[in-house]
């Protein structure tokens, strides 16, 4: 398996004191929905964010994420690109559509080039080329947050 990213040593995570206690910090933490049909991916990307203090949801394809979204209105999906099922750029289209998704931020991650990308669909907020480092999806995600 190509590898599609790697963890870096900096984590970076917020005291409870910024914003009260524990219960109160998770309570209020953003909703972050991965999607990628790559357990092994999912899982890692899913444990780095919830290191951060996010609440992360989990999708293995685009048709499972449409309906996760429209329950969950997450403020981030963090989604591949080539994937069975609905792929990454019919889903982001189909989260910009729908009223109850629009506001979500869009993160497409692949190995495709993101020019290549771009000329298809240029409706997302970031872009990942795989393989990207594990800080790089952190900073990312903290960056469309305060945007």
């Amino acid at each position: 398996m190509p590898q599609l990213f790697a963890d870096s040593a900096a984590t970076l995570v917020a005291p409870d004191s910024v914003a009260g206690s524990r219960s109160e910090t998770l309570r209020k933490a953003p909703t972050i929905l991965v999607v990628d049909d790559e357990r092994e991916v999912v899982t890692a990307l899913e444990a780095a964010l919830r290191d951060q203090g996010y609440s992360v949801a989990t999708a293995c394809n685009g048709a499972d994420a449409i309906d996760q979204a429209i329950q969950l209105r997450p403020a981030i999906v963090v989604t591949d690109l080539l994937m069975p099922v609905i792929d990454g750029i019919a889903l982001a289209k189909a989260l910009r559509r729908n009223p109850a998704t629009a506001a979500a931020r869009i993160v497409l991650s692949s190995g495709v080039s993101e020019g290549s990308v771009r000329a298809m669909f240029n409706g997302y907020d970031a872009y990942l080329q795989k393989p990207y480092e594990l800080a790089d999806l952190r900073e990312t995600v903290a960056g469309l947050l305060t945007d």
